[in-house]
């Protein structure tokens, strides 16, 4: 938009003033235009639906973000649950052996296995787990927040799409 009475005071002329005038009034009709093809009727209407969205948005990505954060904490919990399970032959025959002499000689032999196993136990203490959750339960509820998370994604998509699509039509005001 021009502003005629500044280029007036400037010294433009006649010609200038009706240009001007026609300009503007092309560009409200372009931009009159952008809003009813996109179906607003005002710039206040497309700016409530842009910061509605991008709200949408914010939050979406927040319970992405949530779930992703959850996922990963089950994720290393089954990781260090997989490896205690593993090394359960090597603490059972630890247990077997009958004198500390053997007990010594046994555990020096499966050293790894027993690294192992108590870097597991470690980690189950400082997450606080003192009873251990079944395999096939962790599983089920990994897959769970992997579903959860890829709708999530699938929405976080759909509404940044439409917060760009928004962004556009603001953007294509009076062109």
């Amino acid at each position: 938009m021009v502003d005629i009475a500044a280029k007036k005071a400037e010294g433009k002329g006649k010609g200038y003033e009706k240009w001007a005038t026609l300009h503007n009034l092309k560009q409200m009709a372009a931009t009159m235009s952008v809003y009813e093809e996109s179906g607003f009727s005002s710039p206040e209407e497309l700016e409530a639906a842009l910061a509605a969205a991008s709200t949408e948005l914010h939050e979406t990505t927040g319970k992405l973000k949530a779930v992703e954060s959850t996922l990963r904490e089950k994720k290393d919990l089954q990781k260090q649950l997989l490896a205690y399970i593993k090394t359960k032959p090597a603490r059972d025959g630890l247990r077997a052996q009958k004198t500390e002499k053997a007990r010594k000689a046994y555990r020096e032999q499966h050293e790894s296995e027993f690294i192992i196993s108590e870097s597991a136990a470690r980690y189950f203490k400082a997450q606080g787990i003192s009873k251990l959750p079944a395999s096939k339960a962790l599983q089920a509820e990994i897959e769970q927040l992997t579903r959860e998370k890829n709708t999530l994604y699938n929405e976080y998509r759909e509404k940044k799409a439409s917060v760009r699509e928004l962004q556009t039509v603001k953007g294509n005001q009076g062109r």
